[in-house]
């Protein structure tokens, strides 16, 4: 076995040597200048509606004329050239114009499909979503056999893996066009020509055995054990990283990255791999002999493949990494050039829909930047460093990481501009400080997603470092974003001129990748810098734990004081109460998990993975919808529920991933906690009502004289039937099922409280909260998570602090 690893590096390398003959000499740019012309034959199909033979028809007249001109050699390239044209352009029109897939004549009906799921779970708010390639279609007592692919929606927690099959009833529904996005026109390069709802679905088999099935329950095992060491959105941008699934970032976080222009850094991109696998080597070449580095960084690239999943995009982004590593193993990095170019020959031919996927035109695009453009803007820095007398105080990997960046960012700034209609502006600095902490970025989110899979406290501890880097990321991009100007809008040009910038690039790409840069010696350091950068280390080190110390330590002592917070979690209820003493107490999960597990990491310190006491107040999917994704991220101690039987899917899954069985309560129930009274004032032991909702838990919560109403769902004749058998006076009443005008006005009069809080969702189809509710709530101080999003009570001293997000 010792033998094993040199005599594979050895032939690596010869591999690698014999490549870098072919490439470093002056003919190998031949092979980029053909994958131009045969991407171009694509275009002119693709982006003017051309004839696959046009591009051929264009180029053949031009060999006569290169041989009068260069004489034979260059005459039979132009032909070769001409018929790549032609090939590529007649199998792009193949696929162009293809007829639509069988599926396509049942859009707009009811019909019930049976087929395989076909991609990993791309999970949304309150659904998850799959690509279902569809096997069978039965429409009225008719089924027939068929083809194409459906964007399926299921359920929050469904858990299915590629290969799984599947059948469901559904409407199946056009996809929209966006009046900034064409979506459908998105999906169709994808084979899916159609949506539906699979929220009534039947699992008839699985697909075990497939690679990509594998990599996917592996991958999701990492990504959970990424949840339950890291809050939210760090865990969601830790995912995006580290495998490119960035689904579950917040939408303000996602929109901040696009304005900074890095969105990037959590797409499944060929540059981003390429960036990790390089930096691997190069840290690596300093320590140990150059052809030992090689297979490290080998086998980072391949661990991706294998732990991001085996899907095309994946192995795509896989290639992108290898070509550019192996310029960077044969010390030429830009010999990687013509590699990248076979390869992106070889996919469009495989997979003509290739070359109209955004994914793979910026990922071609910013790894032949990295090639073409790099050297140069590392040239550049090099003179900028210089220039500055800083020789010795900026690490060489930086320059070479930023260099990298910035060379990727400039090559895709036409694409981005045509698809996304923004260019940032401030993108340029944005890169500059994050590229550089990519790499640590990257790894510290795999090795606390690797150790809390194999243990879980271990996951938890080398969490504390991976947040500070994510947090980081995350803020300074939100800083970024906030100057003003920091994108500008340009209204999306025409294909045409996105075309003509894309061959104005390649016009400079040509003599940058043809020319090296001048090389300059090593500049002696400046008398002093070593000081400077071990003092500016030194700065840094005590201004992290200057922000990090208080963060982590303060908090363990408790608020001091009673905190709710009532948590903006949409249409739907979640209260925590956290005492003096820093014990919790969560009310209720709303509807959705990842909303819940953003709400509660805003309001908990970051370490904390714990929530002493659970109570659900009655089975509805707005009330305990997000408590599943609670005990799988949290610790949970003690829950508490009413007893009224229900009978729901989700409500079988909160049973079955609670991690104590839940404790009935009934009017009379009273307990305290840390100098919190809690009286449980309905529903009474054994109370079986017409609606649910009259069954909700009504909670009397006490501390320092200060009384709040914690209502739930309950309705008119339940409230009714309370006020008949209790005094329901409170300070601060938190008003029944999100202000619905089922409740009683005479309800609101009893409780005759000073402030009011409605907890709604601001985008409900209900109606709430309605007029019949607010007119009796009038002289009320009210305060609403619609409107005002979060809200914060602080209870001290007798004395309430109200506090609200917006």
């Amino acid at each position: 076995m010792e033998a094993v690893y040199p005599t594979a590096v050895a032939a690596m390398s010869a591999v690698l040597r014999t490549v870098a003959g072919v490439c470093h000499n002056p003919a190998a740019m031949i092979l980029p200048a053909l994958a131009l012309v045969w991407l171009l034959a694509m275009a002119a199909v693709g982006v003017w509606g051309a004839p696959g033979w046009i591009a051929a028809a264009w180029l053949a007249p031009l060999a006569p004329a290169a041989w009068l001109w260069r004489g034979r050699k260059v005459a039979a390239w132009m032909g070769v050239a001409a018929v790549l044209a032609l090939v590529a352009g007649v199998r792009f029109e193949a696929w162009y114009e293809r007829p639509p897939p069988d599926i396509a004549r049942f859009v707009g009906q009811e019909v019930t499909v049976a087929g395989r799921i076909a991609s990993e779970p791309d999970p949304g708010r309150t659904s998850v979503r799959h690509r279902v390639e569809v096997e069978r279609v039965t429409s009225g007592d008719r089924t027939a056999a068929s083809g194409g692919a459906v964007l399926a929606t299921f359920p929050q927690y469904t858990e299915l893996l590629p290969g799984d099959r599947v059948r469901f009833t559904a409407e199946l529904e056009e996809p929209p066009v966006f009046e900034d996005f064409d979506y459908r026109g998105y999906l169709a390069t994808r084979g899916i020509v159609a949506t539906a709802f699979a929220y009534g679905f039947e699992q008839t088999g699985d697909g075990s055995g497939s690679p990509q099935r594998w990599a996917t329950r592996f991958r999701l095992r990492l990504e959970d054990a990424l949840q339950r060491a890291l809050p939210e959105p760090e865990a969601s941008l830790g995912a995006g990283i580290v495998f490119g699934r960035d689904d579950e970032l917040p939408d303000d976080v996602a929109e901040d990255f696009r304005t900074t222009g890095l969105a990037h850094i959590t797409a499944v991109s060929g540059a981003n791999v390429a960036l990790v696998s390089a930096v691997v080597f190069l840290v690596l070449v300093r320590v140990v002999p150059h052809r030992w580095a090689l297979l490290p960084a080998a086998l980072t690239v391949a661990g991706y493949i294998g732990v991001a999943g085996f899907s095309f995009s994946v192995v795509r982004a896989g290639l992108m990494a290898g070509v550019v590593l192996l310029g960077y193993a044969i010390g030429r990095p830009r010999s990687s050039l013509p590699a990248l170019a076979a390869a992106v020959i070889a996919m469009t031919a495989f997979r003509p829909s290739s070359a109209a996927d955004v994914g793979f035109q910026l990922s071609v695009a910013a790894t032949a930047g990295l090639v073409v453009f790099g050297p140069w803007v590392r040239a550049g820095l090099d003179r900028a460093v210089t220039w500055l007398r800083v020789e010795g105080a900026v690490p060489s990997l930086v320059l070479e990481t930023t260099a990298l960046s910035l060379a990727a960012t400039l090559a895709t700034v036409p694409i981005s501009w045509y698809t996304f209609g923004r260019v940032s502006v401030i993108g340029v600095v944005a890169n500059v400080v994050i590229e550089p902490l990519f790499m640590l970025v990257f790894w510290a989110a795999a090795l606390t997603a690797i150790a809390g899979m194999a243990w879980e406290p271990a996951g938890w501890f080398t969490g504390f470092g991976a947040y500070y880097l994510l947090a980081f990321v995350i803020g300074f991009a939100e800083l970024l974003a906030d100057v003003p100007g920091a994108a500008i809008d340009v209204p999306p040009g025409n294909a045409g001129l996105v075309l003509l910038a894309c061959a104005a690039l390649c016009l400079a790409g040509w003599p940058a990748y043809r020319f090296l840069p001048p090389v300059r010696a090593p500049a002696e350091p400046a008398p002093g810098i070593r000081t400077v950068r071990r003092t500016a280390m030194a700065g840094t080190a005590c201004a992290v734990a200057a922000v990090a110390l208080p963060l982590t330590l303060l908090p363990m002592r408790g608020p001091g004081a009673l905190r709710v917070d009532v948590l903006d979690v949409g249409q739907g209820d979640a209260i925590l109460l956290t005492t003096p003493g820093g014990e919790r107490v969560l009310i209720d999960g709303g509807p959705s998990g990842i909303e819940l597990a953003r709400e509660l990491s805003a309001v908990l310190p970051h370490w904390e993975r714990k929530i002493e006491t659970v109570i659900l107040t009655h089975p509805q999917s707005d009330h305990l919808g997000g408590l599943p994704e609670l005990f799988g991220r949290y610790e949970a101690g003690e829950v508490l529920a009413a007893g009224t039987p229900h009978d729901s899917a989700i409500h079988e899954l909160f049973l079955a991933t609670a991690d104590h069985r839940p404790v009935p309560v009934a009017r009379g129930d009273a307990w305290e906690v840390d100098g919190l009274r809690f009286e449980v004032l309905w529903p009474a032991a054994g109370y079986l009502p017409r609606e649910v909702n009259d069954a909700s838990v009504v909670l009397a919560v006490t501390y320092e004289g200060v009384s709040l109403l914690l209502a739930g769902d309950i309705e008119a004749g339940g409230q009714r039937e309370l006020m008949a058998s209790t005094n329901v006076r409170a300070d601060v009443l938190k008003v029944p099922h999100h202000g619905s005008k089922s409740s009683d006005p005479a309800f609101f009069d009893a409780v005759g409280a000073g402030l009011a809080i409605i907890s709604v969702g601001a985008t409900n189809t209900y109606g709430h909260p309605a007029d019949e509710t607010l007119a009796p709530l009038g002289g009320t101080r009210l305060v609403r998570t619609d409107r005002d999003g979060r809200v914060r009570l602080t209870i001290r001293d007798g004395r309430v602090r109200v506090w609200s997000e917006r």
